[in-house]
């Protein structure tokens, strides 16, 4: 950081000394290339190690401990690579549809499953046996969540056997294709998460409300209000923590137990594209959809550390989504952002 800024200084020290030789379409320029790479996350701590993919995704996911990375290609198939040195390991297909596309994918937390989600089919893939296990059908899914041991799939989808559309989230066998439970709301649910325990499950719907259900009992526990639409939720690995997000709000952590609001991490009205908590359930990782990663702590509030992604081209008028985020370990995060490009960031000591 300290070397960003004294470039920067000096930068803004040389256009001093010869503004008076330059036209001012010359000044605009060099100004104008300089905000770029600002923009661009140059003046901020440098990632560790870049890797670019295909700038041309549907998703893009990464497992919980940032082992491996799904890429699905809009051609429809998805490619899981090793992040440690970006190896294929696996590719498959749900079919040859030209509608054909993976939009969400998750991993088990014991890295031995992946499920994997078209708008109307999902499929369970054995990292072990590098194959599909089973394939099926389910309506309009929105997003997708495996359990810790890949036994069950929380899956958000539309039910439109009847004369109105019924929006649910199913917690579904993935061995016998039946469904536990079925959980609504009164629009689109937009994000699911479950706790690592196996003890929650968590979702934000367009009906402007987050709702936590006790996958024990199968009764709805708690709801969190919100001024408007839903855009992410989080449980912690200990089910200890909820977070919620919409756009106007920021960020809300809840107590599972009481149901409580215990922390506002930050009142700018920014939508959150993917969020983890760290293993200890301390920290939590907010990627955003202008180009931004923060690492926060939990019982303080406190904003840790600040990050900019890479872009692909500096030029291009589009923020790109960060769309996924990883705990390596207690000293690293990977990102990936819409644009295919992946990022390791060293954690800051405490």
């Amino acid at each position: 950081m300290f070397l960003s800024n004294l470039f920067l200084s000096n930068f803004l020290s040389l256009i001093t000394a010869y503004k008076g030789r330059m036209k001012i379409t010359h000044l605009f320029f060099i100004t104008t290339i300089l905000m770029m790479l600002l923009l661009s996350g140059c003046f901020t701590e440098p990632a560790t190690k870049t890797i670019e993919h295909t700038d041309n995704a549907l998703s893009i996911n990464l497992s919980h401990n940032g082992e491996f990375v799904l890429i699905a290609h809009s051609q429809g198939h998805v490619e899981l690579r090793q992040t440690k040195n970006n190896d294929v390991i696996a590719q498959w297909q749900h079919d040859d549809s030209p509608k054909a596309g993976v939009i969400a994918a998750d991993f088990s937390k014991n890295n031995e499953f992946i499920v994997t989600a078209e708008q109307g089919t999902l499929a369970l893939f054995s990292l072990k046996e590098k194959k599909v296990l089973y394939f099926w059908s389910l309506d309009d899914i929105r997003d997708i969540k495996l359990s810790s041991d890949g036994e069950y799939a929380l899956v958000s989808s539309r039910d439109k056997s009847g004369e109105y559309p019924l929006y649910r989230i199913v917690y579904f066998h993935l061995r016998t294709g039946g469904i536990k439970y079925g959980f609504y709301h009164d629009d689109i649910i937009s994000s699911v998460a479950l706790s690592a325990d196996g003890r929650y499950a968590l979702s934000g719907s367009d009906d402007t409300k987050a709702r936590l259900w006790d996958l024990k009992t199968g009764e709805l526990k708690f709801t969190w209000p919100h001024f408007s639409k839903v855009a992410k939720v989080q449980l912690s690995p200990d089910g200890q923590y909820a977070m919620t997000n919409s756009a106007s709000e920021g960020i809300y952590i809840w107590d599972t137990d009481t149901g409580k609001q215990i922390r506002r991490l930050n009142k700018i009205r920014a939508t959150v594209a993917s969020a983890e908590f760290s293993a200890n359930s301390r920290q939590i990782v907010t990627g955003y959809s202008r180009e931004e990663i923060i690492l926060w702590d939990i019982k303080s509030g406190a904003k840790l550390m600040t990050w900019k992604p890479k872009r692909r081209y500096i030029w291009q008028s589009s923020l790109a989504n960060v769309t996924a985020l990883a705990f390596k370990d207690k000293n690293t995060i990977i990102s990936e952002t819409s644009r295919g490009i992946m990022q390791f960031w060293t954690i800051p000591e405490n």
